[in-house]
């Protein structure tokens, strides 16, 4: 699903960027231009921010997963602190 449709970056692709660093909407923008147009779709990046700072555990498993793999299944594997 897009996060945001100006520029068609998924929300796989704004996980990725919130697992490599970015901790707020601007941050998002300067990264991948997510919210930098109309901004109707910065709500949503703040939602997917809180989302990842409230569960790190799915967090830390999106970072350590390459870039096509099957998240689901890694849910229920505990992972290394």
């Amino acid at each position: 699903m897009y996060a945001c449709v100006c520029f068609r970056i998924t929300e796989e692709e704004i996980h990725e960027e919130i697992s490599a660093g970015a901790r707020t909407e601007q941050e998002l923008g300067d990264r991948c231009g997510a919210g930098t147009s109309c901004g109707t779709c910065v709500e949503r990046l703040g939602c997917l921010i809180e989302e990842a700072r409230r569960n790190p555990r799915l967090e830390r498993t999106l970072a350590a997963c390459p870039a096509v793999c099957d998240a689901a299944a890694l849910v229920d594997t505990p992972l290394a602190a």
